[in-house]
């Protein structure tokens, strides 16, 4: 997985997971800002992409199957989900 590393002036180490499209995306600001890329790769989950999903963002995933399925079937980003299949898709 893409994984991007961080250690502050503090010493305290911090950690980005992202998919390849949201790494690529963010390289150069990340690089700018003194995060490594120690991993390259696909993730489990993308921590971009999961913000973005509604089930999340609206606390729905304790929802019954017909209400989640219903927020998924209309979600723009559900082709390039990384929780697609693995839940309830």
């Amino acid at each position: 997985m893409p994984t991007w590393k961080l250690v502050d002036g503090e010493g305290v180490t911090r950690y980005q997971h992202l998919c390849s499209a949201c790494s690529e995306g963010k390289a150069a600001t990340l690089a700018g800002g003194g995060w490594r890329l120690v991993r390259p790769g696909e993730p489990v989950s993308c921590r971009d992409c999961v913000l973005k999903c509604l089930l999340t963002a609206e606390r729905l995933w304790g929802a019954e199957d017909a209400v989640r399925y219903a927020v998924c079937h209309h979600c723009p980003e559900l082709d390039a989900c990384e929780l697609k299949g693995r839940y309830f898709c």
